[in-house]
């Protein structure tokens, strides 16, 4: 099945660094797995970019610290 989208270049990019890096060992099942979970990745992080927060807000707990004795 052929995607027709325009290539997402951070995908695109991602995707020759594994490349790169593990290429002799992909077959063509492993760079369509790896694909999608990048497009996923990139995704989701458009996503948690684009949420909308101020300087001001903190989060919902507060670490503190202990040693134990």
């Amino acid at each position: 099945m052929a995607d027709e989208r325009r290539p997402d270049p951070l995908v695109a990019g991602l995707l020759a660094l594994v490349e790169a890096e593990f290429g002799d060992r992909l077959d063509d099942a492993g760079r369509a797995r790896i694909r999608t979970q990048l497009e996923t990745l990139a995704a989701n992080s458009r996503a948690l970019s684009a949420y909308p927060l101020t300087n001001d807000q903190e989060p919902e707990f507060i670490f503190t610290a202990r040693r134990e004795g």
